[in-house]
């Protein structure tokens, strides 16, 4: 079988002939100058060791008693923006704590396509590890790599880490074709770990075909593409924090420790297109990911799943949730779970999901067209027509005014009964 996918990357439009090749970065770190010269760095955390790795070689230490994100830091340029390149380190970790730990990443701050990958995150007390991180250059061929303790951004964990970690020998290069699986659609390109690919390559085709016609049906729905319309890369990865499935951006960050291989063989066995990830190429459908300001976006977590609902319908898609296959309009279903449960129970609780039921609603008496102007309309709105938009209750009206405007009546009137319209004013108001 893995003959089998080496040969489907191979015959794919990404330049392939180069992976596997010598380092296009190594640092070793026996060079006190070099490492003056190569990073960049806070002085008061980092400080150069000229004989501390194993071998009496030089190092960086990076250390913390306070929670924080402090790396060194080297930019790279004259990279191929439709290549995946591989950055390695070796650390070695001493009370490391809290946070992301110790790990890699690039600078968020640079890389907004997709500012939270990461390596994996090292904790604790440690001998010496390596440790990864695959990533796609920016559009000019430039990459910032970060070696630290703690990552700049808040997540879930919050980021920021504490202790001491050791870094040596950053390489940089192709990632190597010997544990990946690459395989290319009209607008998606998978980019996942060989061995979880565990179903024929035909069912990968069909799978991915599928994705495309999401992604169409999304650009239906909007009447924009993101990324310019440049492929969607979803990349298996270890550097995302525990709960996260998976994270938007491009690439799609494919978390690889949960059941990957569990829901290629759903495709394969029930065509089932995977909620996951077709979520995630909905969060990159968002007005601010396409570049527009969206004030009136109280969560995208619901029109994500929105924008879903419309593609299932559009293509007779089906997907599996709490163990139960939805197909096309079916999904609806699923969403009444949740409504039942809040609002059509008379508790004023703020239920992403049981807000999506009472949308569909909308969409059943005026059908999807409605949305397609009103999001056409917001999109294209400046920022200066959304001022005053501070609470998500005034943006869930806001939104529900364009909606209106396209239906030619008040959908807040004809679609939520008064007791529905009480509870919801409540459950924002919390």
């Amino acid at each position: 079988m893995k003959n089998l996918f080496m040969a489907f990357a191979a015959a794919l439009a990404l330049p392939l002939g180069a992976y596997g090749a010598d380092e296009i970065f190594y640092e070793t770190f026996n060079s006190p100058q070099t490492f003056q010269e190569n990073w960049t760095f806070p002085s008061e955390a980092v400080k150069y060791m000229p004989v501390a790795d194993e071998n009496g070689g030089g190092c960086v230490r990076i250390s913390s008693e306070e929670r924080g994100a402090n790396a060194i830091t080297h930019k790279l340029t004259g990279l191929d923006p439709r290549r995946l390149y591989r950055v390695k380190a070796r650390f070695k970790c001493d009370s490391v704590a809290e946070g992301r730990g110790a790990v890699i990443y690039l600078r968020p701050e640079n890389h907004g396509e997709q500012p939270w990958n990461a390596s994996e995150f090292i904790y604790g007390t440690t001998p010496w590890q390596e440790v990864y991180m695959d990533f796609v250059p920016d559009q000019q061929g430039n990459a910032t790599i970060c070696c630290g303790l703690g990552f700049p951004w808040s997540t879930a964990n919050g980021g920021k880490a504490k202790g001491s970690v050791l870094v040596d020998d950053v390489s940089v290069a192709l990632t190597p074709l010997d544990n990946l699986y690459i395989l290319d659609g009209k607008h998606i390109r998978l980019l996942l770990e060989a061995d979880k690919v565990n179903v024929s390559p035909d069912a990968m085709k069909g799978w991915l075909a599928q994705l495309d016609d999401a992604y169409e049906a999304y650009t239906d729905l909007i009447g924009e593409v993101p990324f310019d319309g440049r492929k969607i890369n979803i990349l298996n990865t270890p550097g995302i924090e525990p709960g996260y499935w998976a994270l938007a951006g491009n690439p799609i960050l494919w978390n690889s420790h949960v059941a990957v291989a569990r829901e290629l063989q759903n495709f394969a066995d029930n065509n089932d297109c995977c909620f996951g990830i077709m979520h995630e190429i909905g969060h990159t459908f968002s007005a601010h990911s396409i570049g527009h300001p969206d004030p009136w976006n109280w969560t995208d977590e619901i029109f994500a799943n929105f924008r879903m609902s419309y593609a299932l319908e559009k293509n007779g898609g089906k997907v599996s949730q709490r163990k139960h296959i939805y197909t096309g309009p079916e999904i609806k279903d699923y969403y009444k779970i949740f409504y039942d449960e809040t609002i059509g129970a008379g508790k004023p609780e703020l239920n992403g999901d049981a807000i999506h039921y009472t949308l569909l609603r909308i969409k059943d008496r005026y059908g999807w067209d409605v949305y397609k102007k009103a999001f056409r309309t917001l999109y294209a709105l400046p920022a200066e027509e959304m001022a005053g938009l501070d609470t998500s209750y005034k943006k869930f009206r806001f939104f529900l005014d364009h909606v209106s405007a396209a239906a030619g009546e008040d959908v807040w009137e004809t679609t939520y009964t008064p007791a529905e319209r009480a509870l919801l004013e409540q459950a924002f108001a919390r």
